[in-house]
């Protein structure tokens, strides 16, 4: 049983609104007296985000009696608490479908828990069938334990080493992860903050595709993370479309298609004005990294970067180059 499922198993015991002790815990797992505290810990941290966040009563709390006893207070409210429904469900498996990440083993035994609180199972599986059947996960490798251990280096502050190939250039890294962040098909580690250099020096990356880590291990605990590295996943998903790190820029744009896509890629965009040849103009606040320059290339003649004039260098050239490769020459 590795610690997600003994820290699930604690929250059911607590559920049962039972007062449960740590003497009885360090017996069923196996565990030393300090590995339950911190699972009770970590429980703790859970349900106090979720009161935060309005999703749990502000009255749901462990409480301690000081001898080693636990028990959950209003478990009664928690009952009451809607599950999820199959719609709900439903959603989640066409999210997990799209992510890809996960190799056939792990993706199916992620789907079959989430069937597994299904009231009509077969509903949901006629909407999935056909993506269960051609699903093909990027990894290789089962994933979830990698992640587990990254999330505990996080949380413990332990420095991990790994070999990392990139563009075929094998290194070893020593990094104290700060953050675990998903996007465009891919779990990232990240070792600094959103602003921080990205894919400029192979050695100085402090961005890694989970699924390419090898030979993961912890090397030391109780590492000090400096505050001006702490990563801002919720800042960072608002400044660009692909995840490459960059310094905060506000970008003047022209688009020629509907606003409402970039609108709904860069939700602190806003509309200035709606200029005379059908064209509309939008400031993004976006980043100068390489993921926000793709995107702007991919739009191609549908839109026409004002400023700043670094960018709008990079897209000119981007596009010079480009059809260099098609025999077209370009008089610069």
């Amino acid at each position: 049983m590795n610690s997600q499922q003994r820290m699930l198993t604690i929250f059911l015991h607590l559920l049962s609104g039972k007062q449960i002790t740590k003497r009885e815990l360090m017996e069923e797992f196996n565990k030393k007296e300090s590995t339950i505290q911190r699972d009770i810990g970590y429980i703790e941290e859970v349900l106090h985000t979720e009161v935060v966040n309005s999703s749990l009563p502000n009255t749901v709390n462990i409480k301690r009696d000081g001898r080693g006893n636990y028990q959950l207070q209003h478990s009664e409210d928690i009952n009451k608490l809607e599950g999820l429904t199959d719609t709900d469900i439903l959603l989640l498996l066409k999210i997990l479908h799209s992510t890809r990440i996960f190799n056939k083993r792990e993706f199916f035994s992620l789907s079959n828990k989430l069937l597994a609180l299904a009231e009509n199972k077969e509903s949901l599986q006629f909407f999935i069938k056909n993506e269960q059947l051609y699903y093909q996960g990027i990894a290789s490798d089962d994933m979830l334990e990698q992640l587990e251990m990254i999330a505990n280096a996080i949380i413990n502050h332990r420095m991990l080493e790994f070999f990392y190939t990139k563009n075929d250039v094998t290194e070893t890294f020593q990094r104290v992860p700060n953050a675990i962040y998903f996007s465009d098909m891919y779990f990232y580690m990240l070792s600094s903050s959103h602003t921080a250099q990205d894919d400029t020096d192979l050695l100085a990356l402090n961005k890694f595709r989970i699924h390419s880590m090898v030979d993961v291990k912890v090397i030391s605990s109780h590492n000090k993370r400096n505050h001006k590295d702490k990563f801002e996943g919720g800042i960072f998903r608002t400044q660009t479309v692909l995840p490459f790190l960059g310094n905060p820029i506000t970008i003047l744009l022209d688009f020629y298609y509907d606003p409402m896509y970039v609108l709904d890629r860069f939700p602190n965009s806003k509309i200035l004005q709606t200029n005379e040849d059908g064209s509309t103009r939008i400031e993004i606040k976006g980043n100068d990294g390489y993921g926000m320059k793709m995107w702007l290339s991919s739009q191609s003649h549908m839109v026409k970067v004002i400023s700043p004039k670094h960018i709008r260098d990079y897209l000119v050239q981007d596009m010079k180059d480009t059809l260099r490769l098609y025999d077209i020459e370009i008089n610069d």
